[in-house]
């Protein structure tokens, strides 16, 4: 979304403001937003919390859906933006570990308090212009601190996965956390196991494609809570080691790119070896409800790294296989990541690049129904003469589809 986009988005939710104000209600941007701006960011989107009940807001914006009914929260639809609209609200006793069994309605200092760290508990005004903060957390975000609002302890213990977010935000927003948070974080990371493994996935795919993945790796080993989805303990220490692969990745990386980089830093300092990796791979799919093509994604990486590495001696045909494929711009950024040779990168890129200069996977010049046509039957050898055939043209061996046809006929009869 560019600049003006996001512009518009706080047009938008400043009328919804006014609206609700004008109607006799208090109403403000609440939490991330409110952040961002006092961090110097143009926020993504436009969160609003409000003493309008979710029926007075349903009234007001009659577009609007109520997406959360039992949460007081009503998703307002205008000029092709939905704007999330919430009741303040604290929060009952949370029995799971995951979510209120009640709420009740209630003020705006209330609500703040109800909300996991000072730096999202935040309220703004655009009408007056004004900051409303119940919780100290300008103050935090000046000085790039993570605190937990309230009881550390009560908020985690509340909601396991706050601790998660808490690792996120730290490391996104590159805050130190602040000691008794941290400890509380140490001391309820076993807690983790007991949310669903789809809200870990979730928050760790927000990590990791995220240009600060490594500082995030970090925290949820030194924490602990990086053993609860990982089937191997990781000692703490590990972390302090720099893992060079999820710190050499670009900005935008992909969550499989990212996974298998994990791996092979974790690999190599915890001395496992290539098999492992994928062994290790089904388990996260297990522990982390991975999608099957992020799994099939990050064991390909991890599969065929071996084949680019050794990319002067490859095939021909292989190499332009293994370029043509749909993952292979992942598989030359995790090998870039790996490998601290210069000459050897500057090497591969211009071999690339001279590769790109024509199809790397044309049209075959012979097709099944070539082989048939000459006789062939579909068996065992079938598919073996097709392939071969198709390497050596890949091969550049045949200067045309004559010249192919040609050869399947000695290749066929010699066989």
């Amino acid at each position: 979304m560019n600049e003006e986009k996001k512009l518009d988005r706080r047009k938008i939710a400043t009328e919804v403001v006014q609206t609700l104000q004008a109607s006799g209600h208090e109403a403000y941007f609440a939490g991330g937003c409110v952040r961002d701006q006092i961090m110097g960011n143009v926020p993504e989107d436009y969160d609003i919390a409000t003493s309008a009940r979710p029926e007075d807001v349903v009234r007001l914006f009659p577009r609007s859906m109520r997406v959360g009914a039992a949460f007081g929260v009503v998703m307002v639809r205008r000029h092709g933006y939905c704007i999330e609209v919430a009741t303040f609200r604290s929060d009952g006793v949370y029995s799971d570990g995951r979510r209120p069994d009640s709420i009740t309605y209630t003020t705006a200092e209330h609500d703040a308090q109800r909300r996991d760290f000072t730096c999202n508990g935040l309220f703004f005004d655009p009408v007056k212009d004004k900051l409303i903060d119940y919780v100290g957390g300008q103050a935090d975000i000046e000085a790039k601190v993570l605190r937990a609002i309230g009881q550390p302890l009560h908020r985690f213990r509340e909601d396991h996965l706050r601790m998660m977010r808490a690792v996120r935000f730290a490391a996104r927003l590159q805050f130190s956390i602040e000691p008794g948070t941290w400890d509380a974080i140490v001391a309820n990371a076993g807690k983790l196991s007991e949310i669903s493994r789809e809200r870990i996935g979730q928050e760790l795919r927000k990590m990791l494609v995220h240009p600060q993945r490594h500082l995030a790796v970090h925290l949820l080993i030194n924490s602990g809570l990086f053993n609860t989805f990982w089937s191997k303990h990781i000692e703490p220490t590990i972390a302090a080691i720099n893992l060079p692969k999820i710190s050499a990745l670009p900005e935008k990386s992909s969550f499989p790119l990212a996974l298998a980089a994990i791996l092979l830093d974790l690999a190599a300092v915890d001395e496992e070896n290539a098999a492992a990796l994928v062994i290790e791979s089904n388990t996260l799919q297990e522990n982390l409800a991975l999608s099957t093509e992020e799994t099939q994604w990050t064991q390909w990486l991890l599969n065929n790294l071996p084949y680019l590495v050794q990319w002067r001696t490859l095939r021909l045909a292989a190499f332009r296989r293994l370029l043509a494929h749909s993952w292979s711009s992942d598989l030359i950024t995790l090998y870039t990541a790996a490998n601290s040779d210069r000459a050897d990168m500057q090497a591969l890129t211009q071999h690339i690049s001279e590769l790109k200069q024509k199809p790397l996977t044309p049209d075959r010049f012979v097709n099944g129904s070539d082989l048939i046509a000459m006789g062939v039957k579909p068996g065992p050898r079938f598919k073996f003469w097709l392939e071969e055939l198709y390497d050596r043209q890949l091969e550049d061996n045949f200067a045309d589809r004559t010249a192919a046809l040609k050869a399947a006929e000695e290749l066929i009869h010699g066989s």
